[in-house]
């Protein structure tokens, strides 16, 4: 929501907010002209945002009112009345409350009830969204600075020759890694920006008529260098008569890439990555990536689906960038797959491989 132009009213005037800050009912003080808030006691700052104060956070219905005179003379024909918060903190608080005026300026109080079950759960919530706030942000920085490490040690050996001679085919090794770690902060980069697009409503979608199996093939032919250097057979298994999706075929095929990347990421060498595709019982399309790697307990998946949830192992040489995981893959092919109005399902077993299917709802369905 889009931040409000409108001049902040002097709160020093009223000193009776020192004794509203710290009741227990919730309490907001709102702009009558456009319901936005800009005061908050402390029960509702445990269950907002305080940085949206004076900005993005409003009260709705605000109503075309010019006055606080004739939003009080609304509200003493309605009373009580449903209404909803809304800001850039989380999804929207719906409560119950009373509107009164406040003497002397164009605003009003709004008292919420404090023993509101929806406001308990939406406490909880901002709790978990701040949680999760802290570890995106460790998570980040973690991964950005490891490649970026990367680049710049390698680069300060080609500047110095530390590998001998100009011709040793060392440095041949050590251009290859400022490679690596350039192409896995230019993938990170672009998750990120994906991921905040899909978030933002920003995300297009470009549909057209797209054949499984041209995406499927054009992922295989993608990936298979890196398979060959992980010793990893990749292969696919599709019917003839597979029919078209459509969707966006750039972003299936983003969704396939991030699939396969993560199979041959955690599958040693000897093992089998498999694409395959399959009509449903309902009539939709499911695209599936299995291998037979590692795999993980079901109780992680939820994890796996998280953004930045991958753990990192410390004994790993911070040069060395072939292993890396933003933890994003997973987190970014599902909010794709969900774009198309379809799901994710991840079926894993530690020791026992990992099969993920993305299926794409009927109408998605082309013949």
């Amino acid at each position: 929501m889009p931040s409000l132009s409108v001049t902040m009213p002097d709160l020093n005037r009223l000193p009776a907010l020192e004794l509203l800050a710290g009741l227990a009912t919730p309490l907001w003080l709102a702009r009558a002209e456009d319901g936005g808030v800009v005061w908050l006691n402390g029960t509702a700052r445990a269950l907002l945002d305080p940085d949206a104060v004076g900005g993005s956070l409003r009260i709705e219905p605000a109503g075309p009112v010019a006055t606080a005179a004739e939003w009080v003379a609304t509200e003493r024909a309605i009373g009580e009345r449903a209404m909803t918060i809304c800001g850039t903190g989380g999804p929207p608080l719906a409560l119950t409350a009373r509107i009164g005026p406040v003497p002397d300026c164009d605003l009003i109080l709004v008292e919420g009830a404090a023993d509101s079950a929806d406001l308990k759960a939406r406490a909880l919530e901002l709790a978990a969204a701040d949680r999760r706030k802290s570890e995106y942000v460790h998570h980040l920085s973690h991964e950005l600075r490891t490649p970026l490490t990367a680049v710049i040690g390698f680069a300060e050996i080609l500047r110095d020759r530390l590998l001998g001679p100009p011709d040793s085919p060392r440095y041949g090794e050590a251009a290859a890694q400022i490679v690596a770690a350039g192409d896995y902060m230019l993938e990170l980069i672009n998750n990120l920006l994906d991921l905040a697009r899909i978030e933002a409503g920003r995300l297009d979608l470009h549909e057209e008529d797209c054949p499984p199996a041209l995406i499927v093939d054009a992922t295989l032919s993608m990936m298979a260098d890196r398979a060959e250097r992980s010793g990893v057979t990749l292969s696919a298994r599709l019917p003839a008569d597979l029919p078209a999706l459509w969707a966006d075929p750039s972003l299936v095929r983003q969704m396939l890439t991030n699939l396969v990347g993560n199979a041959l990421k955690f599958t040693a060498a000897g093992g089998h990555v498999t694409v395959s595709a399959e009509r449903d019982a309902d009539g939709g399309l499911v695209l599936a990536v299995a291998d037979d790697g590692r795999g993980m307990p079901p109780d992680r998946i939820p994890q796996a689906l998280t953004a930045f949830a991958q753990l990192h192992d410390p004994a790993r040489d911070p040069m060395t960038v072939t292993q890396h995981g933003s933890g994003l893959g997973l987190p970014l092919t599902a909010a794709l797959v969900d774009l198309h109005g379809g799901s994710i399902a991840v079926d894993s077993a530690l020791g026992r491989g990992t099969t993920v299917r993305l299926r794409f709802p009927p109408e998605r369905v082309v013949g």
